[in-house]
């Protein structure tokens, strides 16, 4: 009865001590294709919000920490000058398209001389013909004596006018097609204060600064009366639709990390809580501080080599997903597991 309980605890222990083996040569394996690191933070895309147009802060809408969606209005600057600026640019265009009315009203008053000039060419044309028929009508008549010499004088004569007059309207119809204008600095200039209405209308609108994205506004510290000028940041928006980690791997073990790679983050606030996320890239470069300063073309080389080098270190960036709100702070600290199991949800 001893012996087989002998056997049995001998069995038991073979049994507890292979077990361990086991799972000591899996968590060998794991960790050798795995990747850990404890150089992580949060981190997320920022916007830093300023006005488009310059001008004196009439309100503002936020403050600190609060949590605003896109489109939400932030800060309005004093609406005033570019209301003016509007009526001014809206006045402006008011009376260049009244100029525009004006030419083409002159435009029509010249076509229509150069119209009657047409005519009168037409009717001192007729005169013309009929002159010179009535000089050939009489000239036979004059050599014979058939009838006075001063009446077929009369007729040259008024041939000679009818000439003239005929060169005369076609001088003034020359005149009158030339002298019809265009439009076309009148409509150039409807369409400069038209632009400049959209202008003035745009300013105004810029003076209300809505959000770009879902956020949370950090770094206030701008109160109402202040004047800010055209692109002045005056405070950051933590953009809070996507979550990352930045985690600096060693260069040795960047060969077992692949985009897509499922990724366990666990941030510093909170370490009981694994929070899922997937590799999105990988840094290609950082800068030495070596080289720092120097030439870019002229490469720089110790003279001497440290005994101990530090392995360098690159950013790889991880998307969270579905991270707990509380537990995303922008720069917390984090430690992440590259490649741990195979499900990213």
């Amino acid at each position: 009865m001893n012996r087989g309980r002998q056997v049995l605890g001998r069995f038991i222990a073979l049994a507890i001590i292979a077990g361990a083996v086991v799972a000591s040569i899996a968590a060998y394996r794991q960790s050798q294709s795995a990747v850990s690191s404890d150089d992580a933070s949060i981190d997320a895309d920022v916007v830093h919000i300023a006005a488009a147009v310059a001008g004196r802060v009439a309100e503002m809408r936020v403050t600190e920490n609060d949590l605003v969606r896109a489109g939400d209005e932030l800060f309005h600057l004093d609406p005033t000058p570019y209301r003016l600026a509007v009526d001014q640019a809206e006045a402006d265009l008011a009376i260049a398209q009244g100029l525009l009315e004006a030419r083409r009203r002159s435009i029509a008053v010249e076509t229509s001389n150069a119209a009657v000039a047409t005519q009168q060419i037409s009717h001192a044309e007729e005169n013309h013909a009929l002159a010179s028929r009535t000089v050939e009508r009489l000239r036979p008549l004059a050599a014979k004596s058939y009838i006075p010499y001063q009446q077929f004088d009369q007729a040259r004569v008024a041939e000679a006018d009818t000439a003239t007059a005929l060169a005369q309207a076609r001088q003034a119809q020359i005149a009158a097609q030339q002298a019809i204008g265009t439009l076309d600095a009148e409509t150039a200039t409807v369409r400069a204060r038209e632009a400049a209405v959209a202008i003035a209308r745009r300013a105004l609108d810029q003076t209300v600064v809505r959000a770009p994205h879902n956020g949370r506004v950090t770094g206030l510290s701008v109160l109402s009366g202040e004047i800010v000028a055209p692109g002045q940041s005056l405070f950051t928006l933590i953009a809070t639709d996507e979550w990352f980690v930045s985690a600096n791997i060693r260069e040795g073990d960047l060969g077992a990390i692949q985009s897509g790679q499922c990724v366990t983050a666990y941030s510093l606030i909170d370490r009981r809580q694994p929070i899922k996320g997937v590799v999105e890239g990988i840094g290609w470069g950082v800068l030495d501080y070596e080289r720092i300063g120097l030439p870019r073309a002229l490469p720089y080389v110790q003279r001497s080599m440290n005994w101990v080098r530090v392995a360098q270190r690159f950013p790889v960036r991880i998307r969270l997903i579905d991270p707990p709100e509380p537990l995303m702070r922008a720069g917390a600290s984090a430690v992440v597991e590259i490649g741990y199991g195979n499900s990213c949800r």
